[in-house]
């Protein structure tokens, strides 16, 4: 009886352990990984202290950085708003932004800018 109810507990014991571990990570995943990290350093450079406009020349504000999003399929500019549109850190993704002339432009109206969620420390 003694041997079973052992038995029974190290099953239950490796059970647990199973349950508890993380899957690892496939080297697919850390390539893509790497490569949008590596994404956005090269972006850096380009973007970082540059106006950022919306429609009929509205300014934004200031381009901060330039980061993976939190899925990490995405690179976004983190953009230090103007106060007048709300002020604060947002997101918005590297595919919205053009370049129009010397100018970096996303399509967007006042009410839409004011509308971009803040984007979290």
């Amino acid at each position: 009886m003694l041997r079973f109810v052992c038995a029974v507990v190290g099953i239950l014991m490796t059970f647990a352990a199973g349950a508890g571990a993380q899957e690892g990570r496939s080297p697919l995943s850390d390539q893509a990984d790497a490569r949008m990290q590596l994404g956005a350093a090269s972006l850096i450079p380009t973007l970082r202290g540059r106006r950022l406009y919306a429609d009929q020349k509205l300014v934004v504000g200031y381009v901060r950085d330039v980061k993976v999003s939190k899925d990490g399929n995405t690179l976004i500019v983190v953009v230090a708003r103007r106060r007048w549109l709300g002020g604060g850190e947002i997101a918005i993704p590297v595919p919205l932004l053009r370049q129009q002339d010397n100018d970096l432009t996303i399509t967007a109206t006042r009410q839409s800018i004011r509308q971009i969620p803040l984007f979290p420390p």
